[in-house]
C-alpha cells in the first residue's frame, strides 16, 4: 500500500479515514461527467463497519468484493438475483454506512464544459479528474478539520492505473492540496491507495460514486426520479446543520458551485440537486 504521510506528531487528536472512488472517465464518450466520491468516519467506526459488511456479503453467498455496477447490471455474481435479495442486500450495506457515521462527499465536473473551455484554461486545469480530485479533498479535509471532535484524517484513494502512477498522480496531487491549503493541510495526515478486494471499505466508497454518477448521468438529464441508494445518501450528506464542508461540489462553464454552507458562502448559488419537478423532502435553497 503506498502512503505519504506528515513527520508532526500534533497529539492525541482523533483519527478520522477517508475512502475515495471514482465514477466516469474524462475520455469516456458516453459519460459527461467524472466524478468522485469519499466517504469520511472516525476509523474506530470503520473498524466495526468492516465486520457487519463482510458478514453481510457471507450473508448473501458473495464470494468477490461488491462491485455497484455489477449489481445495478444484473451481472457477474449478481446475475439472477430477485428484486428481493437485491432490496435486502442494499438496505443492509446503506444501513452499515450510515451506523458508522460516515459522511458522503461528492465532487462533480462537467467533462463536455471542460472540453468546451480555451486552451489556455484546460491547460491550467489540466483534466477534468484533477478539478473534481482538488475540491473532493479539500472538502474531506475541511470535514475533519471542522467536525465536532475535529482530527487527522487519512485518505485512501480506489488505485486505478491512470492516475494511481505516472506523472500528475493522485499521491502527487494529494501532497499539492496538502501544501497549498495551509488552513486544512495540519488534518491531513496520510495518503493511500488500495482496492476493494483488500480494503472492504473501498467497496463502500464505490457504491457512493456509482449513485453519484449515475444521478449526474442518467436521472438528473432524464428528469427521473433519484434512486433510492442516491436519497439515502442525500439524507446523510445534506445535513446544513451538522456539516459545514460542501456535501456535492459541482464544476460547469459557469463556474464552481455546491451544496453546503461552504457553497453559500464561496459561491453565488447552490447547484440543484433536482430537477424541477421533483422534490425528495423539503429543504431550503437560497
Amino acid at each position: 500500500m503506498e502512503t505519504a504521510s506528515h513527520l508532526i506528531d500534533y497529539g492525541p487528536l482523533p483519527k478520522y479515514c477517508a475512502y475515495i472512488d471514482e465514477s466516469g472517465h474524462s475520455k469516456d464518450p458516453n459519460r459527461d461527467f467524472v466524478c468522485l466520491a469519499g466517504l469520511l468516519a472516525l476509523s474506530a467506526a470503520w473498524e466495526k463497519f468492516e465486520l457487519g459488511w463482510t458478514s453481510a456479503l457471507k450473508t448473501h453467498r458473495l464470494t468477490e468484493p461488491f462491485h455497484m455496477a455489477d449489481f445495478a447490471g444484473f451481472r457477474g455474481q449478481f446475475k439472477n438475483w430477485t428484486d428481493g435479495s437485491r432490496k435486502a442486500l442494499l438496505g443492509t450495506l446503506l444501513d452499515g454506512i450510515r451506523s458508522a457515521g460516515a459522511i458522503p462527499i461528492g465532487s462533480v465536473v462537467s467533462t463536455r464544459d471542460f472540453d468546451a473551455l480555451d486552451e489556455r484554461s484546460k491547460s491550467r486545469l489540466r483534466d477534468p479528474y484533477m478539478v473534481a480530485f482538488q475540491s473532493l479533498t479539500y472538502n474531506i479535509a475541511v470535514a475533519a478539520a471542522l467536525a465536532d471532535n475535529p482530527g487527522l484524517v487519512t485518505m485512501t484513494y480506489a488505485h486505478h492505473p491512470e492516475h494511481s502512477e505516472g506523472l500528475a498522480n493522485s499521491r502527487d496531487l494529494w501532497l499539492a492540496v496538502r501544501k497549498a491549503n495551509h488552513m486544512v493541510s495540519f488534518v491531513m495526515e496520510a495518503y493511500e491507495s488500495g482496492t476493494p478486494r483488500t480494503c472492504v471499505q473501498l467497496q463502500a466508497a464505490d457504491l457512493w460514486a456509482y449513485e453519484l454518477g449515475h444521478h449526474f448521468d442518467v436521472i438528473r438529464p432524464q428528469k427521473r426520479q433519484p434512486r433510492y441508494g442516491f436519497e439515502r445518501f442525500v439524507e446523510i450528506g445534506l445535513n446544513y446543520s451538522l456539516f459545514a464542508h460542501n456535501f456535492i461540489t459541482y464544476r460547469d462553464k459557469y463556474g464552481e458551485h455546491g451544496l453546503g454552507k461552504m457553497a453559500r458562502v464561496q459561491h453565488w448559488s447552490e447547484i440543484k440537486l433536482y430537477e424541477p419537478g421533483y422534490v425528495a423532502r423539503p429543504f431550503s435553497m437560497p
